[in-house]
């Protein structure tokens, strides 16, 4: 009597990790030569749904490694060990434009994983998986603590590395979304920063407007001094978007003394410009007050066309741009090539103009990712090309009436998958390189749960 073969397995490690690791797929106990389909799911905090797969074929001993193996189809196509990770997509069940945030860094990020037999590309029935995995992926290790900000009217969270430190201070500044977004935080402190993301638009406790002026972010600064654990002479910033315009003023113009600054895809106009444009876009504002925004086909909207340097200067001078050749500390941009909503390019060469003009040059570093959108998340987030607001349209009577706004931001999946991988590493050895000292204690970058 013929022996049963045993069924297929599935071998996910390792099974709980940080995001920013790798982890490791293989699949054996195949027939030779096999069609299989790899299958992803997660649900995130907001409960919305995601997905991806790869097509693959078994080898001649039955066997997939997707570290070497070649996917044939599905979400992604090639020798791509990430790429169930960073090709996730909404299921078709969903609203257009979600973006996969995560929201609680206290709990992790779980993934199931599945094998099917043959290849499929819908209707994936979980009880037809032959074999299943489920993985935890943390943006936070452990050890590592989250303090709540509340501190007069400074609003945000810390996050203090293990140890007594003191450890260089990084303070984390999201874009026009605003709101308190802790992952990048709890990460730059998994790798033995102290990191600290202020909120300054869009909160509950701030004014409607936010809080872009260097009185609060001063005030936060004094907040963070009494912690032993910082090394508040050893100060960084990290920038996405309109929080690029505040790092750069934080950086050029209050009395904190910045030793460098990461800036993704944003410019020297003045924050508050940026919000009164934003305003005006999106129709928060009544409609007199409106700008009546170019839609592409699908009635998408692309904001760069409000950013255009020369078209700010006609409209408010030179006091629309931060005083950038006050900078003293060198300046890392990120740039991605294929980024609708911000005029990077033209507003970084504003920038080198200015401080050329003082003999400045040399603090500007530029590292750019021509095929990535305007979001660079950390490593193998999936890519964010377009995102709704739901906006609250202030009416001429004050009643106002609720729209959904679909903004572009542009990449193409797999070069945005490859521009964030790359920039996260290039993040962590600039902090890693500008805010070393004899005192200062950093920990391993790259190291795992």
């Amino acid at each position: 009597m013929a022996a049963i073969p045993p069924p297929p397995r599935l071998f996910v490690t390792p099974e709980r990790d940080m995001i920013d690791n790798e982890v490791s797929i293989t699949i054996t106990c195949m027939l030779p030569r096999q069609p299989v389909t790899l299958y992803a799911f997660l649900k995130s905090q907001k409960t919305d749904t995601w997905e991806s797969w790869g097509h693959y074929v078994a080898d001649d001993e039955g066997q997939i490694n997707v570290s070497t193996d070649r996917s044939i189809g599905g979400t992604y196509c090639g020798i791509e060990p990430m790429g169930l990770f960073w090709s996730m997509q909404s299921t078709p069940d969903q609203m257009k434009g979600n973006r996969l945030r995560h929201y609680d860094v206290m709990k992790p990020r779980i993934v199931d994983i599945y094998v099917y037999i043959g290849h499929i590309n819908h209707k994936f029935d979980k009880d037809k998986a032959v074999a299943m995995a489920t993985i935890e992926r943390w943006y936070i290790k452990p050890g590592v603590k989250r303090i709540p900000i509340t501190e007069g009217s400074v609003r945000g969270t810390l996050f203090l590395p293990p140890g007594p430190g003191p450890f260089p201070l990084i303070l984390d500044l999201w874009g026009g979304g605003g709101g308190i977004i802790e992952y990048k935080s709890s990460l730059l402190a998994s790798h033995g920063f102290a990191a600290a993301v202020l909120a300054y638009s869009n909160h509950p406790e701030l004014p409607p407007m936010g809080r872009t002026d260097m009185e609060y972010f001063e005030e936060a600064y004094k907040c963070l001094c009494r912690y032993s654990q910082i090394d508040t002479d050893n100060i960084g910033i990290i920038g996405i978007s309109m929080g690029v315009s505040v790092a750069l003023e934080i950086a050029a113009e209050s009395k904190l003394k910045v030793k460098c600054a990461i800036l993704t895809n944003g410019g020297l106009v003045r924050s508050y410009i940026l919000l009164i444009g934003i305003a005006k876009a999106t129709g928060m504002l009544p409609p007199s007050m409106s700008i009546d925004m170019p839609r592409d086909e699908d009635g998408h909207v692309s904001t760069g066309c409000l950013f255009y340097c020369d078209d700010l200067r006609n409209e408010y001078g030179e006091d629309g741009f931060v005083k950038v050749e006050n900078l003293n500390c060198p300046c890392l941009f990120l740039i991605s090539g294929d980024d609708p909503s911000f005029e990077n390019e033209q507003h970084l060469q504003e920038i080198y103009n200015k401080l050329s003009a003082v003999g400045k040059q040399d603090l500007v570093e530029v590292l750019r990712y021509p095929k990535a959108g305007h979001l660079l998340e950390p490593p193998y987030s999936p890519l964010c090309s377009m995102t709704y607001l739901h906006v609250e349209q202030l009416l001429a009577s004050e009643s106002s009436s609720r729209q959904t706004l679909y903004l572009n931001y542009g990449g193409q999946p797999k070069p945005h998958a490859e521009a964030q991988e790359q920039s996260w590493k290039a993040i962590l050895q600039y902090f890693h390189k500008h805010l070393r000292c004899e005192k200062t204690k950093i920990g391993n970058i790259g190291s795992r749960l």
